[in-house]
């Protein structure tokens, strides 16, 4: 009786099998935006990263899996000073590492929980989203906050210098995401 009793529950756990779908990152339509901060005052400065590539894994409601990739020298700010310092080894060093990376491993109550990889450096990281769907298009809203030290980007941290004053730059810069991804058939 016990053998026939899990015999039934193991058939109905894989005959209901959670539908997936499939869906491309849409980089034309998909948008990132960093922003950055001075430790002393309010200057933010803000720019655009744009992506390679990316895919997701979808049940009804939720992500499954999934991965995209940032191109790094890409990277851009109005003040191209400032964008070239972005670029160099200071922080990015985009000629030796031209491409930043995120894996979803698993999403969680609006949470998804995944390996960022920036500088050949892997994190996890935990952020909020919000997903938007239709029969064939996910948009995916988020802001990623990121602790740059973790990826060994130092330069004017006062956790790494003393005395920067005005110099300072604060180890968390944010990276909004707004993602379109269109349903594989």
């Amino acid at each position: 009786m016990k053998t026939i009793y899990l015999l039934t529950i193991t058939f109905l756990l894989f005959s209901f099998k959670v539908e997936e779908n499939n869906f491309k990152l849409d980089i034309a339509k998909s948008k990132i935006v960093w922003t950055g901060y001075a430790e002393a005052g309010n200057y933010a400065p803000e720019g655009e990263i744009k992506l390679d590539n990316g895919n997701f894994n979808m049940s009804k409601t939720s992500i499954i899996s999934g991965d995209f990739e940032f191109d790094m020298k890409t990277i851009s700010q109005e003040n191209k000073d400032l964008e070239k310092h972005l670029k160099n080894e200071d922080f990015f060093d985009v000629e030796k590492f031209p491409k930043a990376f995120f894996k979803i491993d698993k999403m969680d109550n609006n949470q998804v929980t995944g390996i960022l990889t920036i500088k050949g450096i892997a994190k996890p990281i935990t952020f909020p989203i919000i997903i938007t769907q239709n029969n064939k298009t996910i948009r995916i809203q988020a802001t990623m906050k990121i602790d740059r030290t973790q990826f060994e980007i130092k330069y004017n941290s006062s956790s790494y210098f003393q005395d920067l004053g005005s110099y300072a730059i604060k180890n968390n810069f944010d990276i909004k995401l707004d993602l379109i991804a269109e349903k594989q058939e």
